[in-house]
């Protein structure tokens, strides 16, 4: 009897255990809420401006992109205006100087004379022709010169250009129509060393000029200044 009493008794705290559980898990179930709106209101909250935020920033982050290259387009454009202005700069430039070159504009720079003068002693028996200076010996100087590079060229002080006629009228020199008597000083703007040695080689148009009886002198200068054409 005594092992029937235990038995009971042992399966009496089991079921009672058992049934415990049961209810405690049955009230802690009741006690949680069922589908709380405000709770599932917060979290579609929270989810939705979380998303919000990830498209904000996707959409930043495509901004920034279009920004930069906005920003590198504008750089480029910058650097071919100022491409474009150094380019017409140096299109003005050229024009101004083209213009000088061919007597558009006033004109002024170092360079060198050239003085060529009748011979003073005639011998009696000689030709006098044979000692004065002849347009053929200006247009030797000035062909020399141009070779040579010279910028902008004159007779006496009058500018000659490209169609220029220089032709000779007994001791006289007309230039375009302007008569000069000697010494005929022609002046090139130019590099004056280059413009000088040019002359003065061995054989070339001094040692010429000087074995057909002309006196030259030749020299350079600092400043020469010549005017435009007179239209």
């Amino acid at each position: 009897m005594m092992k029937v009493k235990g038995r009971h008794a042992i399966l009496s705290l089991v079921l009672f255990t058992f049934g415990f559980l049961i209810a405690f898990s049955y009230q802690h179930t009741k006690s949680l809420p069922k589908d709380d709106p405000a709770l599932a209101e917060d979290w579609d909250k929270t989810f939705y401006y979380r998303q919000q935020l990830i498209q904000f920033e996707e959409n930043n982050h495509q901004l920034q992109q279009e920004i930069d290259q906005v920003r590198l387009n504008l750089l480029q454009l910058e650097n071919e205006m100022v491409e474009q202005v150094d380019h017409m700069r140096d299109m003005v430039d050229e024009k101004l100087t083209l213009q000088a070159y061919t007597g558009e504009l006033p004109i002024k720079g170092p360079g060198i004379f050239v003085s060529l003068k009748d011979q003073e002693f005639i011998p009696t028996e000689a030709q006098i022709d044979e000692y004065i200076v002849h347009d053929r010996h200006i247009q030797m100087v000035i062909n020399e010169l141009i070779v040579s590079g010279a910028e902008a060229l004159a007779i006496n002080g009058q500018r000659i250009f490209a169609d220029s006629h220089i032709t000779c009228i007994g001791p006289v020199i007309s230039v375009d129509g302007n008569q000069y008597p000697a010494p005929f000083v022609i002046e090139a703007i130019g590099d004056p060393d280059t413009l000088k040695k040019s002359l003065e080689i061995s054989n070339g148009i001094i040692d010429i000029l000087v074995n057909e009886q002309i006196e030259v002198e030749i020299g350079k200068k600092n400043d020469i200044k010549m005017s435009a054409r007179m239209s």
